[in-house]
């Protein structure tokens, strides 16, 4: 049989991304109760992923590029895939994009660029591709450097202070995280933590000055605290109730058991058994997935870009004991639930339905989206008359495959407002059930006199 010239490079098109999963697979080992695949090779033309995040079932990958860390050398390119790993949209963004997260309290990706110098942030709407820039109100930062990750904790927004100014001993005196609120097209900051702050060793139960020469990604633990990774020191530091009057910070250095330091890009703490946990291999230009149904809950696993591996940390003595090796310079990782994980927020939608005026919420939920979960809430109506307060349960179904759910709440009625103004109010609390997690955030709540204000 003779083979056409055409039907052969269709045959080789076809079969490149799976040659290409196992030549990189075969080189990256693990060991039950672990599984290792290729989830995503690079996209023609990209290359450099870094940070990773999900929104709305899919993940989104940020691929530098040929771009330089102050911004110079043209785009980065974040990739959308499906929970398959296929390509769905691609969004081009100026300069480097380190840091990529998804914002569940304002909807929006964040992509933080140019991390050692000329920052500036992004803002993509992931269902429109719409986008928004900042600049920062104060430039260059106080700090000399740029801005590298964020985390969204209970409305707020904390970014890592990225390559900083060094004295003659390598400390860092300055911002090592900072709380960021949007204004008018600004980012405006105020300091957090400081790099020459007194933290508490977990390890040896003494306080000590960390370096702090490295702030990099953050993350929130299980425990709800802020955790920043100082990369090049190895150190882990949780910061308790971060920006606060009671805030209480602890460091966790990292140790591969040799007398080399280990270094780690990013850090995970699993919230269930069950998921999976995506590792970015810059250097090797692949997004690989690691399941398991035996990860711990509120443990910690580090992706090690010194060592080439994905590692479960000891969260008492700072040992990180590797899962996955073989990787050639691990950098971003993100666990997914394989249970649905559900967080609420308002929609700002008012209407009049007879005599009560309600409100929208929408329920919206990452991990898997394959199955239909019925989500239970909780809503505290509460009056302008305490005497008047109610409390009322309700649930919402999300279909399967679908990432969200709306549902109205009736917060008052006409007569009320007569009689009282616009006073009332209202909380929703998620409440667990079968087939989901509740996660941040959790709950919400809206007055009545927010809305034309």
């Amino acid at each position: 049989m003779k083979i056409q010239y055409k039907t052969l490079l269709t045959i080789a098109v076809l079969a490149a991304p799976v040659l290409y999963a196992e030549a990189q697979s075969s080189a990256v080992t693990t060991k039950p109760p672990y599984s290792v695949s290729v989830f995503a090779p690079p996209p023609a033309g990209l290359k450099k992923p870094d940070s990773i995040t999900t929104a709305h079932g899919n993940i989104y990958v940020v691929y530098a590029n040929s771009t330089n860390a102050d911004g110079t050398g043209g785009f980065s390119t974040v990739v959308e895939y499906s929970p398959s790993g296929a390509v769905l949209a691609r969004f081009d963004v100026l300069g480097k994009a380190d840091g990529l997260k998804y914002n569940p309290f304002d909807h929006k990706l964040w992509a933080l660029r140019d991390e050692d110098s000329n920052p500036a942030l992004t803002l993509i709407n992931p269902k429109t591709g719409k986008q928004k820039d900042y600049t920062y109100a104060v430039l260059p930062p106080a700090h000399g450097g740029g801005y590298d990750d964020a985390v969204f904790m209970n409305g707020e927004t904390f970014i890592s202070a990225s390559n900083p100014s060094l004295n003659a001993a390598g400390q860092n005196t300055h911002q090592s995280i900072v709380k960021a609120e949007l204004k008018g097209g600004k980012v405006f900051v105020t300091p957090v933590l400081f790099g020459n702050a007194t933290l508490f060793d977990i390890a040896t139960g003494k306080k000590v000055v960390s370096l702090q020469s490295d702030p990099d990604s953050l993350k929130v633990d299980s425990a709800g605290d802020l955790v920043l990774d100082s990369q090049a020191d190895g150190d882990l530091i949780f910061i308790n109730a971060p920006g606060s009057p009671n805030q209480a910070a602890l460091r966790l250095h990292l140790t591969d058991g040799t007398k080399n330091q280990i270094t780690v890009d990013d850090t995970v703490f699993p919230t269930t058994p069950g998921g999976t946990i995506y590792v970015v291999d810059t250097n090797g230009n692949t997004v690989y997935a690691v399941k398991s149904e035996a990860f711990q809950p509120g443990g910690a696993y580090s992706a090690s870009d010194s060592d080439g591996i994905l590692g479960k940390v000891d969260l008492s003595t700072g040992l990180v004991t590797p899962i996955v090796t073989g990787m050639q310079t691990p950098h971003g990782a993100l666990f997914v639930s394989a249970l649905s994980e559900v967080s609420v927020s308002r929609s700002d939608d008012l209407s009049l339905n007879g005599q009560n005026v309600d409100v929208a919420f929408q329920v919206e939920r990452g991990g898997d989206i394959s199955k239909e979960v019925e989500v239970n809430y909780v809503v505290k109506d509460l009056a302008s008359d305490k005497s008047d307060d109610r409390q009322f349960t309700g649930s919402v179904k999300i279909p399967a495959g679908k990432s969200d759910a709306e549902f109205r709440v009736p917060i008052t009625t006409i007569r009320e407002i007569l009689q009282d103004g616009p006073t009332q109010a209202a909380t929703v609390i998620l409440q667990g059930g079968k087939g989901y997690k509740v996660a941040a955030p959790g709950s919400t709540s809206i007055k009545l006199a927010d809305f034309g204000s």
